[in-house]
């Protein structure tokens, strides 16, 4: 069964293209541009997994992040905040009492793939990993704990099913991956925008 992952940003290219990269890795990714709409389609969707940005119009992703953790039945789903102003947003990494992870734009793939493996394992009850464990060492030989991502900059056509409707309607247009960096692993490039400071809120 796929993971769902649900992104929260109004940032419109950026949701197209994450969406693109984490249906092609398995994911089952849901879009959300409106940080108005975000706790409701949360709680439409119920992801195994948030990525939240921080700096938004109307709504900041603190006040998301909150809103999350004052819902129980929302509270304990991991979230990830992804921002430019990563030192400033780990001011609101504990909100709520729940740790949530901070990482910094542009962010590589690869990283934030390993990241997302990471928080969806650590939030599988005991029963469920054990499972897992299980149904993998039948079908898969032993083999390093290191997770071992595809390729992203492979020129193979992406075949995958298509991301879960957002709840407003963002381009599908091709986007072009922008360069590499000296890094090994694509990164995203995401548009700069001038962040204001942290809303106290």
């Amino acid at each position: 069964m796929k993971s769902r992952i649900q992104i929260i940003d109004d940032n419109v290219a950026l949701t197209t293209l994450l969406a693109k990269a984490l249906a092609k890795f398995g994911y089952e990714p849901v879009v959300e541009n409106n940080p108005l709409l975000a706790v409701n389609t949360v709680r439409h969707y119920m992801p195994d997994l948030i990525l939240l940005d921080v700096m938004m119009p109307e709504r900041d992703g603190g006040r998301v992040l909150m809103d999350l953790r004052n819902d129980l039945s929302l509270r304990y789903i991991p979230v990830i905040l992804l921002t430019a102003i990563a030192r400033e947003a780990q001011a609101l990494a504990n909100t709520g009492g729940i740790q949530s992870l901070v990482l910094s734009k542009p962010v590589q793939l690869q990283e934030l793939l390993q990241v997302i493996e990471e928080q969806l394992r650590a939030s599988m009850t005991y029963n469920q990993l054990r499972e897992a464990d299980t149904a993998t060492a039948a079908h898969h030989p032993p083999r390093s704990g290191m997770i071992e991502l595809p390729d992203f900059d492979q020129g193979t056509p992406w075949t995958g099913q298509a991301a879960a409707p957002p709840s407003t309607a963002f381009s599908t247009a091709a986007l072009t991956a922008p360069s590499t960096t000296g890094d090994s692993g694509p990164v995203f490039a995401f548009p700069k925008r001038e962040d204001g400071p942290l809303s106290a809120s």
